[in-house]
């Protein structure tokens, strides 16, 4: 086995054991047990990014197709919650996004990635950045929504069964998916400034459909937040449309990328 895939399935062993830590932490409280969470799923993503960084980086450049990306924001979401499971009882989100980082590795044990992107300039380098960080914290925001409708659907059943009475009040679950979405929008902000500042042209057709997309999405979380901010949108409202939202960003950001590589490819 190349270093590349051992160190790959390591990751993708530590991401499941921690995603099983994530699911026995939901019924305590202990501080051993989150601390041992915290370093579990950071060694988890530490390995991902090596495993990445071995498989897509060449003195030539850096692959940046439709599975490595995927990939990188899987790991990039798996990363934000880690830290962010040191201050907010994450454990429930985390069920869901630490497995699918490990299924994000699993296309490039097998595709080889062998002509790297051009070097990318500063400018267009932090647009990149910021744009997986959208779609990480998206990501996060979305998986967060799910959580809040099971939530809410067995509450109207009467109350909360299984492994959902082990989670905190929907209130607080409805706040940290609004802290969420704040993040998301002012991050998925600062990628499209700077895409208008260093892409060429955003409206080519190449990239025309992911542009509009994008900002469709954008308008969409901008919508919601402002929906909330002046009229206390709520519950359902809020999940449906970031849920929306999610998809259309998706669309954008891996859709056309995916129908350029693996479609009309062939």
């Amino acid at each position: 086995m190349e270093l590349a895939h051992f160190i790959g399935a390591m990751a993708a062993v530590l991401y499941l054991m921690t995603s099983t830590q994530a699911w026995q932490q939901m019924h305590t409280q202990r501080i051993t047990k989150r601390l041992s969470f915290f370093v579990l799923g950071l060694v988890a993503v530490g390995l991902h990014s090596v495993f990445l960084w071995l498989q897509l980086v060449s003195p030539q450049g850096i692959s940046l197709g439709f599975f490595p990306m995927a990939s990188l924001v899987a790991g990039t979401g798996a990363l934000i919650i880690t830290f962010a499971s040191l201050y907010r009882r994450l454990e429930w989100v985390s069920a869901l996004v630490y497995p699918l980082s490990a299924l994000s590795m699993l296309p490039l044990f097998w595709l080889a990635y062998t002509t790297p992107s051009q070097t990318l300039l500063h400018g267009l380098g932090a647009h990149v950045v910021l744009s997986v960080l959208a779609s990480a914290v998206f990501s996060i925001a979305a998986a967060q929504a799910l959580v809040l409708l099971f939530q809410h659907k067995q509450l109207k059943r009467g109350r909360l069964q299984g492994a959902l009475a082990s989670f905190p009040p929907i209130q607080t679950s409805e706040t940290m998916l609004f802290e969420l979405l704040w993040a998301s929008f002012a991050i998925l902000t600062a990628a499209i400034v700077t895409g208008f500042i260093y892409v060429e042209d955003l409206f080519t057709q190449q990239v025309a459909h992911k542009t509009v997309l994008t900002l469709a999405a954008w308008l969409l979380l901008g919508v919601l937040l402002a929906g909330r901010h002046l009229f206390g949108w709520r519950a359902l409202t809020a999940i449906h449309l970031t849920l929306i939202g999610f998809a259309t960003l998706l669309l954008a950001f891996f859709g056309s990328q995916f129908v350029l590589e693996y479609l009309l490819a062939q």
